[in-house]
């Protein structure tokens, strides 16, 4: 199975939250990550003022676990599309360019809820 994780989906398991570690920690999964992502996380643990070296090991953690997906001209082009269709903020509609059937968002964030392409784990 191929998942689409988001910066909450790595937040929630870096909080130790035993849905996301049950996606992540699988071996059976591939996961992919977006590239922005790397961006909402680290601004979310700076906020919460964790130290930048643990940042740095999170984040290699983080590369070391999924595949990422860089943002690309039709991605990008996709994405303002699905904005703008879907209501989701620039960072969310990015992610979700890169979601399909086969590779679904897994998320808790509830700008996603009720979308196609997304598992949702509150």
């Amino acid at each position: 199975m191929a998942y689409l994780l988001d910066s909450f989906a790595w937040l929630e398991y870096f909080a130790k939250n035993p849905a996301y570690h049950s996606v992540i920690d699988d071996v059976g999964v591939d996961a992919y990550t977006v590239s922005t992502s790397f961006t909402e996380v680290i601004r979310s643990l700076k906020r919460k003022r964790i130290e930048s070296e643990l940042i740095e090991r999170l984040v290699d953690f983080m590369s070391r676990r999924s595949t990422i997906l860089a943002v690309d001209k039709g991605h990008a082009i996709s994405a303002g599309y699905l904005s703008d269709k879907t209501g989701l903020h620039f960072a969310d509609a990015l992610i979700y360019a890169f979601a399909d059937k086969d590779r679904p968002v897994v998320t808790g964030d509830p700008h996603f809820k009720g979308l196609e392409f997304v598992q949702f784990i509150p």
